[in-house]
């Protein structure tokens, strides 16, 4: 000490006085500390001269000060050839008071000289890093200012070999990386062991350097990050190459966490003193590196594999189809049909006039609707008139094997070879021998009330209350036990007795066993007219909720360019390849599975539905054909592909539900597709299904945005109700009603036969409806315990379980009931499977997540997996349209074993 006080005594002789004011001038050298003393009276000014082996580096300057007043600063004024500034002490920062700070000075190439004026003299005289500080303070007492500067000897960044660095809140560091030679883009990847909040920010080179996180929030491109941090930087932006700076925040901003108080009240009861604050250390280690970037060859190789992947099954397709005309090949895949018979086709239309006349009492006229009627109980889908019922006629025999030409059928099948493979194959039909009537036998079939009119049986459109779709439950019961009893057909070996007064007394009149003939009595036209309605209104609902939310990440994208805040947008950074103005064109492009194999879907169901068209099949055999709702899974496919797209422009906590929407709606039209096979006149309609997704979305919006214990609570309360209500109405075929007059009547049938609600009326159903209630159960207990965040994928994991359930009841019931899949269908339901479980592996292992801090799902983020250009959730993207495919190709040809199966004989599940 006594050393500096000399040296200050030495200066003090060339010292001038200046309005009471003592300016002292000292040469000093680097990595030395020194003390000055400043007060209101004296000010220093501090000339640093570094050697040349100190000036190859930029200089970092450490200041430490005993005290001082935010309101009279003590001002730290630097001056060198690339500019000057100034700093304070004390200074706040993130809420505390700091009274130290370290600063690196801008290296003297960093601005460019645009004159050379203001060259020559002294300047030329001083050595390069040269650079003076001058200290002054307007407090009166003195402050013992301690500082030193040395030279960042680890300035520099090299390509491909790791840097590692301490940096603290006081003490920030930065590095300076100089792309080499030929070098376009380079990837930035920083790594910590540690979770302590730090800012991370990249600068293009150039003076003043941002080093607080006030100054930081103007940078070009900064991010938040504990454990890892990565992004791609191009020359284009960044010519001379950028700084990286990181920044150690004080509190735990990065977890989303309040700063912690400490509990001292207990220690002071305890031990009579509240202990002393105690403040952990913030020191984070960081490990910097430079890595290759992908290379125009890459981009191009990994888009072709992809390409090539999905246009693959194009060509299998083709294939499969060029096939059929090879004989052998074509009796593998030929399911038999019954084809509908040309002149039998004229007799049902005639007769389907004498039974309007029947109703309306007016000859040759159609009955129209009339102003009070619902669009559910009188659709005709294409004109305002209501369908008339299709008439009485004798039921069509049923063949005595499947496959097989009809038995004692009194004229010779026609066989047809159909080359309709949607995937299906092609089809051998069977027609009907002349003089059968397509229609079944529906006889006016007595009641405890009495006859019943013809009208009412056969499922007239003005149907009375207690129908579901056209079906009134009247028409169920004399249908289905009329036709069991004509065919004399057996069930699981049972012969049907016929209706009995107790028979019709089970609950709202529903037959023991139920058949698809039954619940198939509307008018071919009409059920195939309302499945096509889903389609129409997909397109309807994709057009007005993808357009804005294109817009809506398109400007998020363009934000994030902007401001340059990588917390705006969650992608995986270490496996995100930027294309023009996508910062992650790979996980974009990874949807192209849903688009191409969403269309071709589409083309194998337009294909199929021309050859039906072209030959039509007697509409008394098989399951009905409705394409309508698989085109709409079809169609659904390629909107996923669109919004999931758009999502992974920039995805976050506001936008992700434009990334599920669409999948809950795969999901919800799965279901009723499945249930529409074995229930055509008692499904949901179009309008009503995309009501309840709307009401879904909705719910989702107020979880993701708003959550909470009272969301949950709310939400526990819907879901648990809205599925027991649910299962009610599955259960009784649609007839059970949430409504007084429904509880009356239940109340009235268990006060007479109190034995019956005991015993199950469908046994299967029942199990069924039990285990996907335990399910449903189960997940919103889970719920209502852990209430995530991620409330969006809560709800896609319920809607895609119960999906997964409702499949294997309804595969497993066809098996217990003697129906077996063809080949084919196995095929696909096999593939789905083994390309389901890999898929929700590489789902549930993502790379990012929305619900957490952007530093915490950083945490998340991995490299590359396939072609150094693909991560897990791009491999979900693309495994998960496969998938889709193939489940979608199994609800089209599960049932094509049925084609010559009377609907006499297919069970109702």
């Amino acid at each position: 000490m006594w050393v500096l006080w000399a040296c200050l005594a030495l200066a003090a002789g060339g010292a001038r006085a200046l309005d009471n004011v003592t300016v002292v001038r000292m040469r000093v050298a680097l990595e030395e500390l020194h003390t000055i003393v400043v007060d209101a009276d004296t000010e220093y000014i501090l000339d640093f001269i570094p050697t040349e082996e100190q000036s190859q580096w930029p200089t970092r300057l450490w200041v430490s000060s005993s005290g001082g007043d935010t309101s009279r600063p003590l001002l730290l004024t630097y001056r060198q050839r690339a500019g000057a500034g100034t700093w304070q002490l004390p200074q706040w920062a993130d809420g505390q008071l700091l009274f130290q700070f370290e600063r690196t000075l801008c290296p003297e190439d960093s601005v460019v000289s645009n004159s050379t004026e203001c060259i020559g003299g002294e300047d030329e005289k001083r050595v390069r890093g040269w650079f003076s500080l001058q200290a002054v303070s307007a407090c009166s007492s003195a402050l013992t200012v301690q500082l030193r500067a040395q030279p960042a000897r680890d300035w520099r960044i090299s390509f491909q070999q790791p840097l590692l660095t301490e940096i603290t809140p006081e003490m920030p560091r930065v590095h300076y990386y100089m792309f080499e030679e030929n070098q376009e883009q380079v990837r930035l990847v920083i790594e910590s062991q540690d979770d302590v909040c730090a800012t991370i920010a990249i600068q293009d080179y150039t003076c003043p350097i941002a080093e607080t996180l006030e100054e930081l929030a103007t940078a070009t491109i900064r991010m938040t990050m504990q454990r890892s941090g990565a992004t791609q930087l191009s020359r284009e932006r960044f010519p001379r190459g950028f700084y990286v700076v990181g920044v150690v925040h004080r509190t735990d901003a990065c977890a989303g966490a309040e700063p912690e108080h400490e509990d001292w009240l207990w220690e002071a009861a305890v031990f009579g003193a509240a202990p002393p604050h105690r403040e952990r250390a913030r020191v984070k280690e960081l490990t910097i590196d430079t890595r290759p970037a992908l290379t125009r060859a890459q981009y191009a190789v990994a888009a072709s594999v992809t390409l090539a992947l999905f246009l693959a099954f194009y060509v299998a397709f083709g294939l499969f189809v060029l096939a059929q005309r090879w004989p052998r090949f074509r009796k593998l895949v030929e399911p038999k049909a019954v084809l509908k018979d040309p002149a039998n086709a004229e007799n049902g239309v005639q007769s389907q006039t004498d039974a309007s006349q029947l109703t309306t009492g007016t000859p040759g006229r159609r009955q129209r609707r009339d102003s009070t009627a619902t669009f559910d109980s009188s659709d005709n889908s294409d004109s305002d008139e209501s369908d008339a019922p299709a008439p009485p006629a004798r039921a069509a025999p049923s063949p005595t094997s499947r496959g097989d030409s009809p038995a004692d059928s009194g004229g010779s099948p026609t066989v047809v070879i159909n080359n309709d493979l949607n995937s299906s194959p092609s089809v051998a039909a069977i027609a009907p021998p002349n003089g059968i009537n397509n229609r079944a036998f529906v006889p006016n079939t007595p009641t405890a009330d009495g006859p019943r009119p013809v009208s009412e049986i056969d499922g007239d459109a003005r149907a009375p209350t207690g129908t579901e779709g056209g079906a009134p439950v009247d028409t169920v019961v004399a249908a289905q036990t009329t036709l069991a009893a004509a065919d004399g057909q057996q069930e699981d070996g049972i012969t049907p007795a016929p209706t009995t007064e107790a028979d019709a007394a089970r609950p709202y009149g529903l037959p023991a066993r139920l058949r698809v003939a039954a619940l198939a009595q509307r008018r071919e036209r009409v059920i195939r007219a309302r499945s096509d309605r889903y389609l129409t209104t997909l397109y309807t609902v994709a057009v007005f909720y993808a357009l804005p939310v294109i817009q809506f990440v398109a400007a998020f994208q363009i934000v994030m360019n902007i401001s340059g805040s990588l917390d705006l947008c969650y992608y995986n950074f270490l496996c995100a390849h930027p294309a023009g103005q996508l910062a992650d064109f790979n996980h974009v492009f990874s949807n192209l599975g849903y688009l191409l194999l969403g269309a071709l879907f589409m083309l194998q169901l337009r294909r199929r539905r021309m050859y039906r068209k072209k030959v039509p099949r007697n509409e008394e055999y098989g399951i009905p054909a409705h394409y309508g709702l698989l085109a709409s899974l079809g169609a659904g496919m390629m909107v996923v592909a669109l919004l999931s797209a758009s999502y992974h422009i920039c995805p976050n906590r506001l936008n992700f539900q434009f990334d599920t929407a669409f999948m809950y709606v795969l999901a919800v039209l799965s279901m009723v597709k499945i249930y529409q096979s074995r229930h055509p006149d008692v499904n949901a309609r179009a309008h009503a299904t995309f009501g309840v997704l709307a009401v879904l979305i909705a719910i989702v919006v107020w979880g993701v945005l708003g959550g909470g214990a009272l969301f949950w609570g709310v939400f526990t309360v819907l879901h648990v109700f809205t599925f027991l209500l649910l299962s009610l109405r599955i259960y009784y075929l649609g007839q059970f009603r949430l409504e007084k007059e429904t509880w009356q009547r239940a109340a009235r049938e268990l006060r007479a036969l109190p034995a019956r609600g005991f015993r199950p009326l469908y046994t299967a159903r029942l199990i069924m409806l039990v285990i996907a209630n335990a399910i449903n159960w189960g997940f919103a207990i889970y719920g209502l315990f852990m209430q995530s965040t991620d409330f969006a994928s809560h709800l896609l994991s319920v809607l895609l379980c119960n999906t997964l359930v409702y499949m294997v009841f309804y595969l497993s019931m066809k098996l217990l009931h003697g129906e077996r899949p063809r080949w084919y269908a196995w095929c696909f339901l096999a593939g789905a499977a083994a390309t389901w479980a890999p898929a929700l592996y590489f789902f549930l292992s993502g790379s990012s997540s929305w619900s957490t801090t952007p530093s915490q799902s950083r945490h998340r983020n991995h490299e590359c997996r396939v072609l150094e250009f693909y991560d897990s959730h791009d491999l979900w993207h693309m495994l998960s349209a496969v998938a889709l495919y193939l489940t979608f190709n199994a609800l089209l040809t599960w049932d094509d074993g049925l084609a010559a199966v009377p609907r006499t004989e297919i069970a109702v599940f």
